[in-house]
């Protein structure tokens, strides 16, 4: 079973801190009514995601293909 990161979902840091996870791949990438977190995706601390353990999905964007418009802005 997989399960994956998503906006509401927290983070979590060596020294035990947290912080939510508010962007992710958009109304287009939503599994149960929040959105996927990605590489990329805003944490409520500032920070970004910027590594996974995951590496068998891959998204990729097309030359000329526009982003959905809510592709990893806050959902603040």
């Amino acid at each position: 079973m997989v399960r994956v990161a998503q906006t509401g979902d927290y983070a979590e840091y060596p020294d035990g801190s947290r912080a939510h996870i508010i962007s992710g791949a958009g109304a287009q990438g939503q599994l149960q009514d929040q959105a996927i977190a990605l590489i990329g995706s805003a944490l409520s601390n500032g920070d970004e995601i910027i590594d996974t353990p995951q590496n068998t999905v891959l998204i990729s964007k097309q030359q000329g293909v526009p982003m959905a418009d809510d592709f990893l802005t806050s959902a603040r």
